[in-house]
Formats: structure tokens, C-alpha cells, sequence
């Protein structure tokens, strides 16, 4: 069905690009394409690819085994949903394609998705690049973590999030939401057909209040640096003083000066209440 940006055509096969690096699987299944050329053959309809056209060239964004299979068959045309849009945004939607129909994507698929989009955008969040390959943030954090181990990608101080704004890499380190290992026996399995509903998980979490609560988590925790907090917008007294107390704690009991570092502390939290108390009144 075609949509209010799309067009329904009738496309020759050679002239979609199916070399342009938007094929996300690790490997097309041969068994599926069988299969799926043997019910074209019988007079099975099936739904039509989707393919980006930028003027120039077709990319071919979702529908790999049904086009291979047509050509199985010696076809010379497919069906295909035709979007206005470039490469990049054939593979922002073939990052996606599968979740919740057609080949169930196995473990392997999910991995390799993740790779592809950190290759291609490693400034971006965990949960903005989980939400666009429709996989746990879990796995593009380990996935990012082993790239930029080994050199392949950058690391990066500061990721931009879902809201277009810039945030701490940092805070991408704490997961959020359901682990690709509690979704294992989601897309697990090598099935075929085009099945509603196989349920795989969105990314959860990576709104502005979460990536923050994350960060003001991880201060407390003395995980991140302190003078973070005066950035964050939802910042509580309670996050400051819980900041403070973790750092004092680490003080060592033979210091010698402790004591009077303490009293110190105690006289500005003194003078601080008392200015404190002037303004309610």
C-alpha cells in the first residue's frame, strides 16, 4: 500500500541498487528465497519492496529475498513502494526492516545492524541508534564499546540524542530497557513468510528525563564528574548533597587536615542555611 510520500510502480529489476551497502543482514537465506520463488510461481502475491529513489538510483531498502527470488525466477520486474529520499535514508529504513515482519532476524542480524549503524553514525546515542535499528540499547553499547576497543570507530566525548541535543557520552554507559540476551528467543529463529506482530522490543528509555536521571544516577555514584550537575535541568539539592557525601566518603580517616576540611564544610553549610532561612521569611 502506498503512502502520502510514496508511490506504488512497477520497477525492472536492473534498475535497483542492490550493492549500495543497504542489505543489513549478515547473509540472504537461500532457503527462504527457494521458497519464496516457488510460491511466486504458484501464483502467491506477495507485498511490495521498498526502495528510496534519489533521482538517479533505486536503493533497495527492504524486500532483498523477494527481489533475489524474482530473479530466481527469471523475472524482470517487482512491485516496489517507491520513497523520494538518498541512500542514507534507504539504510536508516532497512536498519529497521524485519522487526515485526518478514524473515524473523536471527541474533547475528541484530549484531550486524548495530555495527552498521555505528559505523555510519557513531555521534549519535545508544538509545536513538537502538530506537532506529529497532534492538536493545543493550547490544549497540557492547557493540560500540568493541569497536572503539579495537580502533574501528572514534570515541566520541558527546553523542547526540533522540531530541537533537548533546548529552555526555558517559551516560550511554548504564543500560536501559530489556537485554538482547532477555530478547534472545526474539528474531532468533530463521522463518519465513511476512507474520504480524513477532514481537520485538522498540528501545526503551533516551528522553531527556531519562538520559538525565542517568546522569544524575551516575554523580551520585561518583561515576561521572560532579560539576556535571549544574547542566542538568531536573538537578535536585538532594543529588548535590548525595555528590558531596560519596566524594567525603572516600576521605581518608589519617588525613591530616581532615578535621578541619570538615569544619570547613560544616561553617558553609552553616552559613548557606542561614541565608537559607532569611529567604523563606
Amino acid at each position: 500500500m502506498s503512502t502520502n510520500n510514496s508511490r506504488l510502480q512497477t520497477l525492472a529489476l536492473d534498475h535497483i541498487d542492490i550493492s549500495g551497502g543497504t542489505q543489513t543482514r549478515v547473509q540472504t537465506n537461500d532457503d527462504a528465497i527457494a521458497s519464496y520463488a516457488d510460491e511466486m510461481a504458484r501464483g502467491v502475491a506477495f507485498p511490495p519492496i521498498t526502495v528510496f529513489f534519489d533521482g538517479s538510483t533505486h536503493w533497495l531498502a527492504d524486500g532483498f529475498h523477494r527481489f533475489l527470488a524474482v530473479k530466481r525466477n527469471a523475472g524482470t520486474t517487482i512491485a516496489a513502494e517507491v520513497h523520494a529520499g538518498s541512500r542514507t535514508d534507504a539504510l536508516r529504513h532497512a536498519l529497521g526492516a524485519n522487526a515485526t515482519n518478514g524473515l524473523y532476524r536471527t541474533n547475528a542480524d541484530k549484531r550486524h545492524i548495530a555495527e552498521i549503524a555505528l559505523r555510519e553514525w557513531p555521534d549519535l546515542s545508544n538509545a536513538f541508534l537502538a530506537d532506529l535499528c529497532r534492538v536493545s540499547g543493550e547490544l549497540v553499547r557492547n557493540v560500540r564499546t568493541e569497536l572503539t576497543t579495537t580502533g574501528i570507530i572514534q570515541k566520541h566525548e558527546t553523542v547526540t540524542g533522540r531530541d537533537g541535543k548533546e548529552y555526555p557520552a558517559a551516560i550511554e554507559r548504564q543500560p536501559r530497557g530489556k537485554s538482547e540476551a532477555d530478547s534472545a528467543d526474539e528474531g532468533g529463529g530463521s522463518g519465513g513468510g511476512f507474520s504480524k506482530g513477532k514481537g520485538e522490543p522498540g528501545a526503551t528509555g533516551g528522553s531527556v528525563n531519562e538520559l538525565e536521571a542517568e546522569a544524575r544516577s551516575m554523580i551520585r555514584k561518583g561515576e561521572m564528574d560532579p560539576f556535571e550537575l549544574p547542566k542538568l535541568m531536573t538537578a535536585t539539592g538532594h543529588d548535590y548533597a548525595a555528590s558531596v557525601v560519596a566524594l567525603l566518603g572516600t576521605m581518608k580517616p589519617d588525613l591530616k587536615d581532615r578535621t578541619d576540611g570538615l569544619l570547613r564544610i560544616k561553617r558553609w553549610v552553616e552559613k548557606e542555611l542561614e541565608g537559607s532561612e532569611g529567604v523563606k521569611e
